[in-house]
């Protein structure tokens, strides 16, 4: 009988299993931009965008050279976004054309710009997760109806290193990450701009499969990377009011003269999947 022993042990497991939690490995999200375009402000004049010098600037404040910080839809205050309220006017004279010469320079792959989240155990909410942001290389394929297709590798752009930030929380499938430095470079009409944009902060929001994002990211960008374009090429017409209008709405980094020296400038931007290849 004692031989039957560890033949009833065995079919006595044979019952329903202890539960027991799946411990899956930590998934990689990568989101390649496909659109980038001018934050622009709401009829309540709210709009998106970040706290980026930790000042709440009232008009007349001298920390932003007399500019009052917006607020955002959700009624927080803070946020530097000058540039916004400079893109109605701008859009009413040849600068129009900007917007469409930023989309080309992502379609062409000048502008290659994509997101990490890594460390993802879970994509709707993770108290640490990392991010990198990175400037890419390679030349996107686009589909016959004239969108970037998802699932492509990217390379680093060389010369550039990726911004890292450690252990941000991922809530409701989105993170708010910074400080990190950008350089996005354009080809504008004639020009190649370059935005050294410094202090900048991004928000990404994934859609429930990962495959998608949306969301926005600013910082400082000195009011001379902007000014570039007005200096040669095919916007010489409008240098002035561009130049009145660009150094009339600089609010950060003031200087000594009691003038700015940076205009806040938020992107709205989307994205799909994609990969990096180190």
């Amino acid at each position: 009988m004692t031989h039957l022993l560890p033949l009833i042990a065995l079919l006595g497991c044979t019952g329903d299993p202890v539960d027991s939690a799946v411990v899956s490995d930590p998934a990689t999200y990568t989101t390649v931009f496909t659109s980038l375009s001018f934050s622009r402000r709401n009829e309540d004049q709210s709009t998106v965008g970040f706290d980026l010098d930790g000042h709440v600037s009232d008009a007349g404040d001298d920390e932003g050279c007399g500019h009052a910080d917006l607020v955002d839809p959700n009624g927080v205050p803070g946020i530097d976004s000058a540039f916004s309220g400079m893109v109605p006017a701008l859009e009413a004279t040849e600068a129009a054309a900007v917007a469409g010469l930023i989309q080309d320079s992502i379609q062409n792959g000048q502008l290659v710009l994509l997101v990490e989240l890594s460390g993802v155990d879970d994509p709707v909410n993770d108290d640490c997760v990392d991010v990198r942001v990175i400037r890419g290389a390679g030349t996107p394929m686009i589909g016959t109806d004239g969108v970037m297709l998802d699932g492509q590798t990217f390379g680093v752009l060389p010369g550039s290193t990726p911004s890292e930030l450690t252990c941000i929380p991922l809530v409701d499938g989105a993170i708010d990450a910074g400080p990190f430095a950008l350089t996005l470079d354009f080809q504008v009409l004639d020009v190649a701009l370059s935005f050294h944009m410094t202090g900048a902060s991004i928000h990404l929001a994934l859609s429930p499969d990962g495959r998608t994002a949306t969301g926005y990211f600013g910082g400082y960008v000195p009011v001379a990377d902007i000014l570039v374009i007005v200096d040669e090429g095919d916007l010489a017409d409008i240098a002035d009011l561009v130049r009145s209008l660009v150094n009339a709405a600089a609010d950060l980094a003031p200087n000594e003269e009691g003038t700015c020296d940076a205009i806040s400038v938020v992107f709205d931007y989307g994205g799909i999947e994609a990969f990096v290849g180190e």
